[in-house]
């Protein structure tokens, strides 16, 4: 299904706003508290082998500690994310490297088989980077991503019309 992703009803409540029934969100709100497994995510074993996948794990769960939707259901995508930056790092100094070794090498033809090697982890680097932001905009970890789930508008209270007003008005006594 297309379209946008749901919000999760405590955002609909802080909008003040929702095309929803009372009921429609209090079943939504039950669904949602029960995806929530109050167990905390665990560093794979992975991950925890990798010194800058593990920094970063470390640097997550900081983070996380006090978001309350962030839990055990939470586990894989924080680790793969956590390899991903590990592995975009090391990449990148794959490409350093190479970067180097041109310098030392005299034949033309090994020289053109180094730049196809570097275009080739270049754009290995670039997927990895595609694939973090994707990650990132999901887990809420850059700017952009914070800022769409912040509601837009503050709740307003609710105005009578026009029409009410004169009926009320009409009722209590203060016809014109």
């Amino acid at each position: 299904m297309a379209g946008r992703p749901s919000k999760p009803v405590q955002l609909l409540n802080l909008e003040g706003r929702s095309h929803r029934t009372k009921d429609e969100l209090k079943h939504r709100e039950k669904a949602e508290k029960s995806l929530y497994t109050g167990t905390t995510f665990k560093e794979s074993p992975a991950v925890k082998a990798d010194p800058i996948a593990h920094r970063e794990f470390l640097r997550l769960k900081k983070l996380y500690k006090s978001i309350q939707f962030v839990d055990g259901l939470d586990e894989q995508i924080i680790n793969r994310y956590c390899m991903l930056i590990s592995q975009e790092q090391a990449l990148a100094k794959m490409t350093e490297r190479m970067r180097q070794d041109i310098d030392e090498v005299q034949e033309v033809e090994d020289r053109l088989r180094i730049y196809e090697s570097i275009a080739g982890v270049t754009d290995k680097v670039m997927k990895t980077r595609d694939m973090l932001l994707k990650l990132e905009d999901r887990m809420f970890l850059n700017p952009t991503a914070r800022i769409k789930s912040i509601p837009k508008s503050p709740p307003e209270e609710k105005k009578e019309s026009a029409m009410a007003q004169f009926l009320n008005r009409r009722a209590g006594g203060h016809a014109p």
